[in-house]
């Protein structure tokens, strides 16, 4: 999402036209780098801070060349987001769902009584169970790589079945006697 697609996306939500929702987030982005390059923190509940880092003068290397350059000390600008915001990215879509739904009553039994809520002594099987079976887990979408260096590996045996994998060497043509 570009500025210009914010800018829609913003006033379209509050329901006005694109020359005043780009007026109101003109207006934000310039009050927090006003505020921030001030020396201030701005703070949005939720959402994340923003603040002014000091970074010191300190000696790195060039990486094409291996040099050693002197970079001198900077003041930048710096974000840190905020739980709400963590929690919403991490659970994708269903997190930002479970936030805006009401609570959701307990459940009533066939005779009318309403269950009770689990207490902190109860069990966790038992928990589970009050649950339900059809509540799971998704699965992860990440899945884990894992390189393998050890020695065996680079000498070109496989780590799966401990063989050692066939080279393809000339029988003697190639080979230089010592001492001939």
């Amino acid at each position: 999402m570009n500025r210009s697609e914010l800018v829609r996306a913003v006033a379209e939500r509050a329901g006005s036209d694109e020359a005043v929702g780009r007026r109101h987030v003109d207006a934000v982005f310039e009050v927090v780098m006003e505020r921030v390059s001030a020396g201030e923190r701005v703070t949005v509940t939720g959402f994340g801070t923003f603040d002014r880092l000091s970074r010191p003068a300190r000696s790195a290397r060039n990486p094409r060349t291996g040099a050693p350059v002197e970079v001198a000390a900077a003041e930048v600008p710096r974000f840190r987001s905020g739980q709400t915001f963590r929690t919403r990215v991490a659970g994708g879509a269903a997190a930002a769902d479970e936030e805006r739904a009401p609570a959701a009553a307990p459940p009533e039994a066939a005779d009318g009584v309403v269950a009770e809520p689990a207490s902190p002594e109860e069990p966790k099987a038992a928990k589970k169970a009050k649950k339900g079976a059809g509540a799971k887990k998704a699965p992860k979408k990440t899945k884990a790589i894992r390189l393998d260096t050890s020695a065996s590996v680079r000498n070109g045996k496989s780590a799966k079945n401990g063989k050692a994998g066939k080279k393809k060497q000339a029988k003697g043509k190639g080979r230089v006697k010592a001492g001939k």
